[in-house]
């Protein structure tokens, strides 16, 4: 499926609170219920432990997420998830301004759901941090349905190696190592032995074969690698 952004309809002034998705209320804060139909409108194709890698995006106002203040807001919403039925964040970046997403969900409305219910979390803690209130994410989303090991692999390298394709985009060179801004310290298909294994696991492990084995394929990532452009993610 090609990555498209969605638009759903903005939200009504900050402050005002009431019926379902006005500003203020935990909807409009989070993903719209209209953006999460569009979500389950746009993947309607997963079926039972089927994966996807989402891209959320937050408003200008937001402060930067590759923050620690701002990691620990997100390790909690994901804490807040890791139980839910049908759903599993099974890998995640920050970025200054955007967040990337490797789920598992049992359904297209799963994973609406379940990115709506981890987008609400993440938005309220966003806002006690910042002291505001109203929305925290922008209108647009990508979302790309992963079905084969080669694409499981491009996005998996994707997420957790984000942070070296923009620091190479702007000219700069990374250091080899996980990015202390994503899952990567529990991930175990590193090409060296990076994982930490008695680190507190905020995501869930993965179910479908595609993200257990089948992806190894193509070959174990290396943290000196820098991942291909969103684009071509899916050749």
């Amino acid at each position: 499926m090609p990555r498209s952004p969605v638009t759903r309809a903005a939200g009504t002034p900050a402050g005002a609170r009431g019926r379902r998705g006005e500003a203020g209320s935990p909807q409009a804060e989070g993903m719209s219920w209209l953006a999460a139909d569009r979500l389950a409108r746009e993947c309607q194709s997963i079926r039972v432990h089927r994966h996807v890698h989402v891209t959320v995006r937050v408003r200008a106002h937001v402060w930067n997420l590759r923050s620690r203040r701002s990691l620990r807001v997100f390790e909690e919403a994901l804490s807040g998830v890791l139980a839910r039925p049908g759903f599993r964040v099974v890998h995640f970046s920050l970025q200054g301004d955007h967040v990337h997403l490797i789920l598992e969900a049992d359904g297209a409305r799963a994973l609406a759901r379940g990115v709506q219910a981890l987008s609400i979390r993440v938005a309220k803690g966003l806002n006690r941090m910042m002291k505001r209130a109203g929305p925290v994410f922008e209108d647009r989303y990508h979302a790309h349905v992963l079905r084969t090991p080669r694409e499981v692999r491009n996005a998996l390298a994707y997420v957790l190696l984000n942070h070296r394709s923009h620091l190479a985009r702007a000219g700069e060179r990374a250091a080899g190592g996980i990015d202390p801004f994503s899952s990567g310290a529990g991930f175990d298909g590193w090409t060296v032995n990076l994982a930490d294994a008695g680190g507190k696991k905020f995501t869930a492990p993965p179910r479908s074969w595609l993200l257990r084995v089948g992806w190894r394929r193509h070959g174990l990532l290396s943290p000196d690698e820098i991942p291909a452009a969103a684009d071509r993610l899916a050749r």
